[in-house]
């Protein structure tokens, strides 16, 4: 077992704030994309290809492995990203991972306009010790400290589903799992009423018979795997948008040297007392983080049951408060598993809430012939910012009752 001895050197990390203040900050509420500048192109955003902050230290995904024969750069930088197009074409014969951009065929939204409805890039490493990215670097290499010495401080709040559950556990039911099993696991407890009875929106779900089975079961069932696959590729074409290198990558270059301008010194100490040898054993797993850019995080994308759930019933509240606990679970999850930051989780959760809200309307007035006024009022009465969700006081709506 890896073993982390870092709790001395990130004290005044840990003394000066709380977790709490790291889950909940989404760290780019100032990176706001600037609008105008250089045509799109099938890489998009050539303007915001050219505006490279003065202290950004360059330092962009590159986790893959390139073929004899493939062009590429020997590291991929700023400049590559938004993916431009020789690199995309090439990257997409390296083992790099759902390489998207605003071309692709299942992308229909303009890519600029989604990032900036959530808040903007990411922070990036920066020679700026009091940079915002230092201090999500900070929680990750936190939170792996207590994953391997501290296993059973559970930190944050627990869905039911996952009661009980160590900290390692936690990071391995988000690893390589089917698509939506959590959430289905989830769903399954709530339709059998675990969490009370459940209500159809009949403005939402036309009414069909007193017994339900087809838009009750089958519908939710629906619902969950439409909402996965829409909102997939509008994520991975952010991801190659914005180009963000994940924990093990920038951990392993200030392990081994070649990340140290800017980097806070506490950073240095911690990641220098780590008994790694290599960038995936930063993580909880064997094959470390995979092989496309960290933000926004792609189990948050599809983590949205609290989202279209508030939309096609009528949830009380415990059944809110579980599936938001859900979501943020599945979320946070990779956080704890030493492959997202806290922002890419956050940012993952709003832009599939963005997706799904442009979508639902045209989805479910075609699929069960439902009203299109109706569902954008239940969209629009539904909207949730996970910018302010507080891991303390989770479900706020259920202590005012």
């Amino acid at each position: 077992m890896k073993i982390f001895s870092i709790a001395v050197v990130l004290l005044a990390f840990t003394s000066s704030s709380t977790s709490a203040d790291y889950l909940r900050s989404s760290g780019n509420e100032d990176r706001q994309l600037q609008r105008g500048g250089g045509g799109d192109g099938g890489g998009g955003g050539t303007g915001d290809r050219d505006r490279l902050d003065e202290d950004d230290l360059n330092f962009r995904f590159n986790k893959f492995t390139v073929p004899a024969g493939v062009n590429l750069p020997s590291r991929l930088t700023a400049r590559d990203y938004p993916i431009r197009d020789g690199v995309y074409e090439n990257l997409k014969k390296t083992d790099a991972v759902s390489v998207i951009n605003q071309s692709d065929y299942e992308v229909d939204l303009d890519i600029r306009n989604l990032i900036n409805s959530v808040g903007g890039l990411p922070t990036y490493p920066m020679n700026d010790v009091n940079a915002p990215y230092w201090e999500e670097l900070r929680h990750v290499i936190e939170v792996q400290d207590k994953r391997i010495n501290d296993t059973n401080n559970v930190f944050f709040p627990l869905a039911k589903i996952w009661e009980g559950s160590d900290l390692g556990q936690i990071a391995e039911y988000v690893h390589n799992e089917y698509p939506g099993i959590i959430q289905s696991t989830f769903l399954a407890e709530l339709l059998t009423e675990k969490y009370g009875e459940v209500n159809i929106d009949f403005d939402v779900i036309p009414y069909r018979s007193n017994e339900m089975f087809l838009s009750r079961d089958f519908m939710v069932a629906n619902m969950s795997t439409w909402a996965m696959s829409t909102v997939g590729p509008y994520n991975f074409a952010a991801k190659w948008y914005a180009g963000r290198a994940r924990p093990e990558e920038v951990v392993w270059a200030i392990k081994s040297g070649r990340l140290s301008e800017g980097v806070p010194q506490d950073i240095k100490n911690a990641v220098n007392a780590m008994n790694i040898n290599a960038a995936t054993e930063f993580t909880a797993y064997p094959e470390g983080s995979p092989n496309h850019p960290s933000w926004p995080a792609m189990h948050s994308a599809i983590a949205s049951v609290s989202f279209w759930l508030s939309v096609v019933l009528d949830l009380n509240d415990e059944q809110l408060c579980q599936a938001r606990l859900t979501d943020y679970g599945i979320s946070y999850a990779r956080t704890v598993a030493g492959v997202h930051y806290p922002s890419d989780n956050l940012t993952g959760m709003n832009l599939a809430k963005e997706i799904l809200a442009k979508k639902m309307a045209d989805f479910l007035s075609q699929k069960y012939g439902s009203d299109k006024a109706k569902i954008e009022a239940k969209i629009a009465a539904n909207r949730f910012d996970w910018n302010t969700f507080d891991p303390d006081d989770p479900c706020p709506f259920m202590t005012m009752n």
